[in-house]
């Protein structure tokens, strides 16, 4: 017979399976192109998009440049040392997984590992419940079974952790059923529930609501071993009309320090409906150290997928401030009769204030007139950011069609009513032409200021006439009013 080893391996879905690809050489490629050991046909993979290099008994993962990054448990990186349990994204921290773990090959050939769940889930299979003569195996097993739990930390999913709870308690109790429920807005729900036989349990409607009730109430473990002799329990209708035989009932709890109040992130429910549980002393201290370790668990994947969402939110948001900027980043037309400055920086990364100015001409190529419009979409972040552009884009299109000012704060007005996107707008529009002219309306925004001459002779006007703001009243009409600016006026 020969001893098994093991051999670190890149593990991946593909539509006819689960596939892998054994790194049993000084360096893997991957990428796009043919010519890589592991190729990835999405578009958004580079041809050569990154190495698994091999030093010694260490395993590298290094990006080759790509466009679009590599990435290590959600982080992009540039190099990284990989372990066990860990998983890689090209291209996309939303693109396929693949897992890096350990592989077992011995006389049989080679017996696929793909998570930490399975060398979990493989110590299970040896794992037998303790009897009482011998109680301090069963406690040195724990101890090695909690041992590789602890691998799951390294990136295990959560349904691989309720898995393995449930798989090892039901061997432990030896119960015909278990649940998982996990706590969300304040409820319970299912998150996963499996038969002794390894099958799965779609619903939970023929459980024991009050022994779930019993236990978050109570803050504790509720455990029944047989109804029949508990004459409270043997009273309930759920455990009558269900028959149910022997119940337990753990709540999984984060770990606090102490004098924090604890916080509860699911529960264990087991149960049987031929036979009554026949747990010893040792059981419960396992079962209840298992389900301890479980939520310990539980609760890290939790805060990892939270940061995951934090980071992405963060990302996309990034993404959304540099689209943002390139849209309000306008190139101001130069002009011989006037001279045009602005600038616009949001309160947030990106805002709902804008500019915009669009020079028009005749059909002889004669200077017309100048548009200019200054707006402020109500509220901060996204939301106003998204309506901003499409206000930009709206006024911009109209001016260059040569709308009048009433007819174009008019179809704003209509289309933020009859869209109904919760917001307005307060905004300025002008019209200079060379001549001096100025046509101007203002939709309730701050009253623009026209400044006569220089120096001590400076003299200010504001351009009191107002409209209603667009986008609050589908009703609302809207006038422009005509002014006349001198030569070295400005308006702001």
């Amino acid at each position: 017979m020969s001893v098994a080893t093991y051999v670190p391996a890149l593990s991946y879905a593909t539509p006819d399976g689960e596939s892998r690809i054994l790194l049993d050489r000084p360096s893997t490629t991957i990428g796009r192109s043919p010519t890589q050991d592991l190729v990835l046909p999405e578009s958004f993979v580079s041809r050569q998009h990154a190495l698994i290099s091999r030093e010694g008994h260490t395993y590298e993962l290094i990006d080759q440049n790509s466009t679009h990054g590599t990435y290590l448990n959600g982080a992009r990186i540039q190099r990284a040392a990989l372990n066990p349990g860990d998983t890689i994204q090209c291209g996309s921290p939303n693109a396929p997984k693949l897992r890096f773990h350990l592989q077992r090959t011995g006389e049989s050939g080679i017996s696929f590992l793909p998570t930490p769940v399975s060398d979990l889930l493989s110590t299970l299979s040896n794992f037998q419940p303790p009897d009482d003569a011998t109680p301090a195996g069963p406690l040195e097993q724990l101890n090695f079974l909690l041992s590789a739990a602890r691998q799951l930390n390294a990136g295990g999913a959560i349904d691989d952790i309720l898995r393995a709870l449930l798989q090892l308690t039901l061997k432990l109790t030896g119960v015909e059923r278990g649940f998982v429920f996990l706590r969300k807005d304040g409820e319970m729900h299912l998150a996963l529930g499996l038969h002794a036989n390894g099958d799965p349990v779609e619903e939970d409607a023929t459980v024991s609501r009050r022994a779930i009730a019993r236990a978050i109430e109570s803050e504790s473990n509720f455990l029944i071993s047989d109804t029949m002799t508990d004459h409270s329990a043997s009273a309930w209708a759920s455990v009558m009309v269900n028959k149910i035989r022997s119940i337990y009932c753990l709540p999984l709890r984060k770990r606090t320090a102490p004098g924090e109040p604890d916080h509860l992130l699911g529960l264990l429910y087991l149960d049987s409906q031929l036979k009554p549980g026949n747990l010893s002393e040792v059981d419960h201290q396992l079962l209840d150290a298992v389900a301890t370790e479980a939520a310990a668990l539980l609760h890290n994947v939790l805060l990892a997928d939270a940061e995951n969402f934090a980071r992405k939110a963060r990302e996309e948001l990034a993404i959304a401030a540099q689209i943002h900027t390139s849209l309000m980043s306008i190139k101001l037309p130069v002009l011989p009769y006037a001279v045009l400055k602005g600038r616009s920086k949001p309160c947030h990364d990106i805002g709902g204030d804008f500019y915009d100015a669009v020079a028009l001409t005749s059909a002889s190529g004669e200077h017309d007139c100048v548009c200019v419009t200054m707006a402020d979409v109500s509220g901060k972040g996204v939301s106003a950011a998204i309506v901003a552009a499409t206000l930009q884009g709206i006024i911009h299109a109209l001016m260059l069609t040569r709308q009048s000012l009433p007819e174009i704060a008019a179809l704003l007005n209509q289309f933020l009513c009859t869209r109904q996107v919760g917001k307005y707008a307060t905004m300025v529009m002008l019209k200079l032409y060379p001549d001096g002219r100025l046509e101007y309306l203002n939709c309730g925004h701050i009253q623009p200021v026209l400044v006569h001459g220089e120096g001590p002779t400076r003299q200010l006007r504001r351009l009191e006439d107002s409209n209603l703001v667009v986008g609050l009243i589908d009703t609302a009409t809207y006038d422009s009013t005509f002014s006349t600016s001198a030569p070295t006026s400005a308006s702001s």
